[in-house]
């Protein structure tokens, strides 16, 4: 059994609820033949609608350039995307949902939100809403920290 006490920083805990839901996520994604990293692209994209391009994927994600790449290439060769030129401007690529991505939309809610309700469990509104807001003054940190110029920690 896990040592909660053993160390208490908040890096630690989250680390270790990001690497336990990394390997439950992968056994449940493998049957699609998606990774956890493209399940966030393909989830976003089923949710607010395909047609983006990939920079602006990659700013609503907020995932570095290559990592976005990798994720769209990995859908796009196992048939959950298509990209297509801007018409307008050719240095701009588009990202559209395929048909079979859209055939798993249902299984992919479900998966997303059984893992929600896992990772939730025995919390109460009030502690999930906490949760959610602490999250984002956390996320809102590490995005000012990451856009700055910073030194880094010797």
């Amino acid at each position: 059994m896990l040592n909660l006490e053993q160390d208490p920083s908040v890096i630690s805990k989250i680390s270790c609820l990001f690497r336990t839901m990394n390997s439950m996520m992968k056994k449940e994604l493998q049957r699609f033949d998606i990774g956890r990293g493209q399940f966030q692209f393909l989830m976003y994209l089923l949710k607010n609608g395909d047609g983006i391009s990939q920079e602006e994927l990659n700013e609503h994600l907020n995932f570095d350039k290559a990592t976005t790449a990798r994720a769209i290439k990995k859908l796009i060769k196992n048939g959950y995307l298509t990209k297509k030129i801007d018409d307008n401007d050719h240095r701009i690529n588009r990202i559209f949902l395929t048909n079979k991505a859209y055939q798993i939309y249902n299984e992919m809610v479900k998966m997303n939100d059984y893992w929600e309700r896992i990772i939730t469990d025995n919390l109460s509104t009030e502690e999930k809403e906490m949760v959610q807001h602490i999250l984002d003054k956390m996320l809102t940190n590490i995005l000012k920290y990451k856009a700055k110029d910073h030194e880094e920690v010797s």
